[in-house]
């Protein structure tokens, strides 16, 4: 048990210092790039941000996981209501993030937590760094940090730590989002994966792929079972959605499943509208 929790410790002092290097990095573009010129404040070229805005993803994907820039985007409110099967809970979701300088953002919102007999929803806060632009580098990449009551809500919540990158190719687009998290009290360590295919047809209509998988990397809790914190969960099914200017509607249905004590499997289905100003 104590090798164990020697490993973790490294393992947790590693992830944070690559991460205080990226946010570091991604502080100083982001604070370089407000300083400039005012016409510069934003640098898209056409191959990042349409002349016509097609609805960036942040408006129709649960998470807001683009990291796409929009010229004409200085905020974006996303909204999301389902059930999931495998947890017999129902799933609720609300976000709100706005750009502070063109690189930074700040995110806010409430989340439903997976926890059975925990109750409502949850707040949620923090930042989003845009640290590379498809224009410039041909790949937008970010990070975000996050800390999250809806998980882990015995212990204090937790921190999440995720980077994010998109590339688009016209009217197609992949995102791929690596995140890991940790608890309040330091002892339970989670990781997730999640890969979404876009695609425009036109006309406002867009369609994708989610999937999403999340477990436990580690953990020297004794009483993580007496907390109903699940150590496997995913999910993976198309989505639809239907963009009208800055307005959004979108819906998802796929397989679902969480394991707690054992493995459930089920339906996920969301709904779901958003905006940008």
């Amino acid at each position: 048990m104590q090798l164990d929790s020697q490993k973790s410790g490294r393992h947790v002092r590693w992830v944070s210092t690559v991460l205080a290097g990226f946010t570091a990095f991604g502080l100083r573009a982001a604070i370089a790039q407000a300083q400039g010129p005012a016409e510069q404040n934003i640098d898209v070229l056409d191959d990042n941000v349409q002349a016509k805005l097609q609805g960036r993803s942040q408006h129709f994907l649960p998470g807001g996981l683009s990291v796409e820039m929009d010229a004409g985007t200085s905020a974006v409110g996303t909204g999301w209501a389902g059930y999931n099967s495998a947890s017999s809970m129902p799933v609720f979701n609300a976000t709100a993030e706005a750009w502070i300088v063109p690189r930074v953002s700040l995110v806010a919102g409430f989340g439903s937590t997976p926890q059975p007999g925990t109750g409502s929803l949850r707040a949620q806060g923090g930042a989003r760094v845009l640290i590379l632009d498809q224009g410039r580098h041909g790949v937008n990449a970010g990070l975000a940090f996050v800390y999250r009551q809806d998980r882990f809500t015995n212990e204090g919540g937790m921190l999440e730590c995720s980077a994010m990158m998109s590339r688009r190719w016209g009217a197609d687009m992949a995102i791929a989002n690596l995140a890991y998290a940790q608890d309040g009290e330091g002892d339970d360590h989670e990781g997730e994966i999640r890969l979404v295919g876009v695609h425009d047809l036109g006309r406002g209509l867009h369609v994708a792929l989610d999937n999403r998988v999340r477990t436990l990397l580690s953990s020297s809790d004794p009483h993580r079972a007496q907390h109903s914190n699940p150590t496997l969960e995913f999910n993976a099914g198309p989505l639809l959605a239907y963009t009208v200017g800055r307005f959004a509607l979108a819906t998802e249905a796929g397989v679902s499943g969480q394991k707690v004590d054992r493995l459930r499997a089920g339906v996920l289905v969301l709904g779901g509208m958003g905006a940008s100003f």
